[in-house]
């Protein structure tokens, strides 16, 4: 089975001449279907810089990225639509959940398979298996604000698993959460990894969720080093 993510020499250059920074020196990584990975570094070493460059959010200056083994950027990008990219082979978590108030918690999920273009029936029924899945379902008809932060948390899990993307890519997820919700999310991600065959990338400071992963990429001055995890269960 090819990687469901191959970095290689991916590099970023933010600005020209003097004032130019180099966010990105090289890096390599490789996630595998399946698998949650950790992605670990000081403020400004270029965690958030590398996930929205496999985000196709912004451009890389060079390199190569590849979703099973087909390259999305290699030396530019390789897609036409990088919207339909993002809608459809990349899910986002991030740390605020920034689920939509004025929607109930079926339709902020059914909303992305909408966009789509599946149908508005198909689309919650969809959402509302998700949801189930995540153990939500009960919650499928209620406003957001009356969610607890864990449950807005698997909400927007099941928002960005909907369409069963190949890699969903997680900004600090469990920043905002005490350590028991915070372990139950990843317990969720590895779930549903294995379940879906999702590759998973966490950035990440939480100590608390440090030891669950099998493999950790540190990134340093814009360079990844790749290292074994403890891979404790959460």
């Amino acid at each position: 089975m090819p990687a469901a993510i191959e970095i290689s020499g991916l590099t970023k250059r933010y600005g020209v001449g003097d004032a130019a920074v180099d966010a990105l020196k090289g890096v390599d990584m490789i996630v595998q279907p399946g698998e949650v990975v950790g992605l670990i570094g000081p403020s400004g070493s270029g965690k958030s810089t590398l996930l929205k460059c496999l985000g196709a959010v912004i451009e890389p200056s060079a390199g190569r990225m590849a979703l099973a083994s087909e390259a999305i950027y290699d030396n530019g990008w390789q897609v036409a639509d990088l919207r339909a990219l993002r809608r459809d082979r990349i899910g986002f978590v991030f740390q605020a959940p920034y689920l939509i108030p004025f929607l109930d918690v079926t339709d902020n999920v059914a909303l992305l398979p909408m966009l789509a273009g599946v149908a508005n029936a198909s689309a919650r029924e969809r959402a509302r298996a998700m949801l189930t899945a995540l153990d939500v379902g009960h919650r499928a008809r209620a406003p957001v604000a009356q969610l607890s932060g864990g449950e807005q948390q698997r909400v927007a899990i099941a928002r960005a698993l909907v369409n069963q993307p190949p890699i969903i890519l997680a900004d600090e997820p469990t920043a905002p959460l005490d350590s028991e919700r915070a372990l139950a999310v990843v317990r969720i991600l590895n779930e549903m990894a294995r379940r879906f065959a999702t590759a998973i990338i966490v950035v990440t400071h939480d100590e608390k969720i440090i030891p669950t992963f099998r493999r950790i990429y540190h990134i340093r001055d814009g360079r990844t080093y790749e290292e074994a995890g403890e891979g404790r269960a959460a």
